[in-house]
C-alpha cells in the first residue's frame, strides 16, 4: 500500500537533489572524496534502518511469551521481562495464560506490575493483531466466550457457577477477585470452591491472610505461622515512614511481590 507512495518521494527527491547539486556531481573528484561520501551515505542508511526498527520493549516481551507458549516452555515465559516495571494489556494478559498453563496462577501472578485489575486477565478487543494466540484460543482454554457487555469478573463468575467452563477458570475467576480487591468475595468463593486453607496457593493464603486481620472475627484457623509474621512485619512497616512515597517505594521494594503491596498501594 505505501510502496506507490515511497516510490513517489524517492523519484521527486532524487530528481531535485541532481538539479541541485548538478554541477557537483558532474566535477571529477579524488577517490578519497568518492569514498567518504559512499561512507556517508551507507552511515545515514544503516541510522535509518535502526530509526524505523520497532524497538518497543514490551512488544519484543509479547512475542517472547507467546514463544515460549507456542514451545509449552511455560517456565521460560514465566521469566520474560520479569524485572520490568512496564507491561501492556495483551502482555499481562499473555503471562497469565502461561501462568495458567504451567498451574502457577496463585504463585506467581502478583511478581508482575497489574496494572489492569481482572480486565488484564483477558485480552482487550483487537489488541493482539501480531500475535496467533488471541481472545478466542483464551476463551476455549477456560471453556466459553463472554458476552460483549459481561465485567471479567461476572464472566468467570458465571461460567464456575454454571459449570460451563472448564476447571481452569477457577484460578482465572479468584485472581479476577484478587486484582478487583473483592476480599469479602474471595474469603466467600474459597470457603465453597477450595478445601483446607494449608492447601490453597500462596497469593490465596496471603489474601485469606489479609482479610482475617480486616475481619478478626472470620472463623479460620491460622495454620502458616511464617507468613503471619510476615504479616505483622509488614503491617508494623507501614507506619515507619511519614511520607506516602517514601513509604510506597521502601514497600514495594521489601514486599513488592506480595498481594498485600498489591492491595493497599497499586
Amino acid at each position: 500500500m505505501l510502496l506507490p507512495l515511497l516510490l513517489l518521494i524517492y523519484v521527486g527527491a532524487t530528481f531535485t537533489l541532481r538539479r541541485v547539486f548538478r554541477l557537483w556531481l558532474n566535477r571529477e573528484g579524488s577517490l578519497w572524496e568518492l569514498a567518504n561520501s559512499n561512507l556517508a551515505i551507507l552511515t545515514l542508511l544503516c541510522l535509518m534502518t535502526v530509526c524505523i526498527g520497532n524497538s518497543d520493549v514490551n512488544f519484543h516481551h509479547e512475542l517472547a511469551v507467546e514463544k515460549a507458549i507456542r514451545n509449552k516452555n511455560y517456565a521460560e515465559a514465566r521469566m520474560v521481562g520479569v524485572k520490568s516495571l512496564e507491561t501492556t494489556r495483551t502482555l499481562t494478559a499473555l503471562r497469565a495464560y502461561a501462568l495458567s498453563l504451567e498451574g502457577t496462577m496463585g504463585e506467581h501472578l502478583f511478581e508482575y506490575p497489574q496494572y489492569y485489575g481482572a480486565d488484564g486477565l483477558l485480552f482487550a478487543p483487537r489488541s493482539q493483531e501480531t500475535l496467533c494466540l488471541n481472545a478466542d484460543s483464551l476463551y476455549a482454554y477456560l471453556g466459553a466466550a463472554p458476552s460483549v457487555t459481561e465485567k471479567p469478573v461476572d464472566y468467570l463468575s458465571c461460567i464456575c457457577r454454571n459449570e460451563s467452563g472448564k476447571y481452569t477458570a477457577l484460578d482465572y475467576y479468584l485472581c479476577a477477585l484478587l486484582l478487583d480487591k473483592q476480599l469479602d468475595r474471595f474469603a466467600s468463593e474459597v470457603k465453597i470452591y477450595c478445601f483446607e486453607q494449608d492447601t490453597l496457593p500462596r497469593y490465596y493464603r496471603e489474601a485469606m491472610l489479609l482479610y482475617q486481620h480486616i475481619h478478626p472475627d472470620f472463623a479460620a484457623e491460622k495454620k502458616d505461622t511464617l507468613m503471619m509474621q510476615r504479616l505483622d512485619e509488614y503491617l508494623s512497616r507501614q507506619k515507619e515512614f511519614s511520607s506516602p512515597q517514601e513509604e510506597k517505594n521502601f514497600m514495594r521494594r521489601e514486599y513488592g511481590d506480595t498481594y498485600w503491596w498489591y492491595y493497599h498501594y497499586q
